[in-house]
């Protein structure tokens, strides 16, 4: 029973991740808009010195130029996090390498194109190729290091069995 729950967990971990995003992509384009900009002043207010003592078109072209690398930098970072779950949701079940590493990858490039195909439902949204690739890199980087991760544990634990 207990082996049971520890396999369920993490998968519900997933399935609340994906809601999540899912969350995120089903707002309309306004309200996503307000949200990336809220996001992008608190950052800028807190990394750019001075910020506020700036006239109102350097504040604005300063968030003009960074809004689109935030935006970017969060899909990114919200799809490797999705990985980690992934990873860590398939891996309960097997560590084989040759099955755990493409079906996580797998599982993650499908949901970023079900999530873009998602936005073309959505007012303000539309599906973009390059979120897809973004959402990608960011599954795929999780799956690396975890990957990585994975063969130091298997060598260390191969060192302590010779």
């Amino acid at each position: 029973m207990k082996k049971k729950i520890l396999r369920v967990v993490p998968i519900l971990i997933v399935l609340a991740w994906m809601g999540v995003i899912f969350y995120f992509s089903h707002q309309n384009g306004n309200s996503s808009s307000r949200m990336s900009n809220t996001v992008t002043r608190w950052i800028v207010n807190t990394f750019v010195p001075n910020y506020s003592s700036l006239t109102n078109s350097e504040q604005a072209d300063i968030l003009k130029n960074t809004s689109f690398v935030i935006r970017k930098l969060a899909h990114y970072s919200e799809y490797a996090i999705l990985g980690f779950f992934l990873f860590s949701a398939v891996y309960v079940f097997t560590d084989n390498e040759k099955i755990l590493i493409p079906v996580v990858s797998l599982l993650g490039i499908l949901y970023a194109i079900s999530d873009e195909f998602h936005q073309s439902f959505i007012g303000g949204r539309s599906p973009a190729p390059r979120d897809v690739v973004i959402d990608s890199i960011g599954v795929l980087t999780a799956v690396l290091i975890l990957g990585i991760f994975l063969n130091i544990k298997r060598m260390r634990k191969k060192k302590v069995e010779i």
